[in-house]
């Protein structure tokens, strides 16, 4: 049976520590190994900040929601806002990845992170909603 877990809060950075202690209780509970902690925690972390930061550019009121369900073959996330509509796989401009760190313009990096660490990303917008969702595959119990 997946373990489930699903947290709306304010498009307010304050709330990212409660999303990530909520799904940090979901990882302790369910044992996933550290790598697949790692990439969950940070794929939250960098998706709800885009969220929040670009999703409501006038400063407006709205919600993010999070969902994340644990099955014994992968982990999947959701990110969830009402912001404007925004495919970051599409139209965020691509990490400068050469050169010093101090030297490289700031933007991209987290997404191409996130990317990177989990096994599909995909976009959609639905019912007034952005929504990422990403895959990380695990290993079944032994």
């Amino acid at each position: 049976m997946a373990a489930r877990l699903e947290i709306s809060v304010a498009n307010d950075r304050e709330a990212i520590p409660e999303i990530v202690a909520a799904v940090t209780g979901l990882i302790e509970e369910n044992g996933l190994a550290p790598e697949i902690a790692y990439a969950l925690e940070l794929a939250i972390d960098e998706l709800v900040t885009n969220a929040i930061s670009y999703g409501y550019p006038d400063g407006g009121s709205g919600k993010v929601t999070v969902e994340v369900s644990i099955d014994s073959d992968r982990v999947m996330l959701i990110v969830r806002d009402d912001g404007i509509a925004f495919d970051p796989l599409a139209q965020a401009p691509a990490p400068t990845l050469e050169g010093d760190v101090e030297d490289r313009p700031i933007g991209g990096l987290g997404l191409h992170l996130v990317e990177a660490m989990m096994d599909e990303v995909a976009y959609e917008r639905r019912e007034g909603e952005n929504r990422l969702t990403c895959i990380k595959r695990r290993q079944p119990a032994e």
